[in-house]
């Protein structure tokens, strides 16, 4: 019986990567021997299509409870662990900015204790992740953009991104940043980027912006989220009746 071909991320050619692109350009920049350290969102989904793992210490991704805010700090107790060891290895951290946000003081903790750890922060301006469950399920992406309120229509979701500067977040903290400009080159910017970082000796965060509605490839079960049955809104009722439908095809697993 033949090994099924994982799939592999290509290049949309946008004026943003989209994540699975990103995933590719670290990985192909990293060594065999190096720790991808993830935690939430649609990203440890996309690292366990996409990533090759090449040594069996080098994955570190938590994908049962969701911990936003796990990255850093685990990252730094990675690194703490090999050097423990002697070993030299590099931890990369892989965050969006919804999970960057939970918890990105720890990098204070990273400066002050001299570990080095090499962070790409994927800013899509929201929660991709649940915005695209919210999606699937009828409810259009509600509530999931970071966006400034509407006072005078009481909503988020008809204004412009917020204007927040992760990278200056960062720099404040005493580390190195690389801002990977947008554009067609960016995946290119983004593989030397993490290249320097990792010729570096101290803590790098990478910042890249990413598109939310590119996708990694999708995996062929199906997630029992419940819809709602009495909602009034086109999407959510259309929604429904597919719910309804591939409940249908369910059967129990014992008995």
């Amino acid at each position: 019986m033949g090994r099924r071909r994982r799939p592999r991320a290509r290049a949309t050619g946008g004026a943003l990567p989209g994540q699975p692109e990103i995933i590719g350009a670290v990985q192909a920049a990293s060594d065999p021997r190096d720790v991808v350290v993830q935690a939430a969102g649609s990203l440890p989904g996309d690292l366990h299509k996409l990533w090759r793992v090449r040594d069996a210490l080098g994955y570190h991704v938590e994908y049962a409870f969701s911990c936003m805010g796990y990255e850093i700090p685990g990252g730094l107790g990675v690194k703490r662990g090999a050097e423990a060891y002697g070993d030299d290895r590099d931890v990369i951290v892989m965050v969006g900015d919804g999970s960057y946000l939970m918890l990105h003081t720890e990098l204070v903790t990273a400066v002050a204790e001299g570990i080095k750890i090499i962070v790409v922060v994927i800013q899509n301006h929201g929660y991709a992740s649940i915005g695209h469950l919210s999606e699937t399920v009828g409810t259009e992406r509600f509530g999931t953009r970071y966006r400034a309120l509407d006072a005078a229509t009481r909503n988020f979701e008809g204004r412009e991104p917020l204007p927040v500067d992760l990278a200056a977040n960062a720099r404040s903290y005493g580390v190195d940043v690389i801002e990977v400009a947008p554009g067609p080159d960016a995946t290119t910017a983004l593989d030397e980027a993490v290249r320097r970082a990792k010729a570096s000796d101290r803590t790098t965060v990478i910042h890249v912006e990413s598109d939310p509605l590119v996708y990694g490839p999708d995996g062929e079960g199906w997630w029992d989220v419940p819809v709602p049955g009495v909602s009034e809104m086109p999407s959510t009722q259309a929604a429904h009746a597919e719910y309804v439908e591939r409940k249908r095809a369910q059967r129990p697993l014992l008995g």
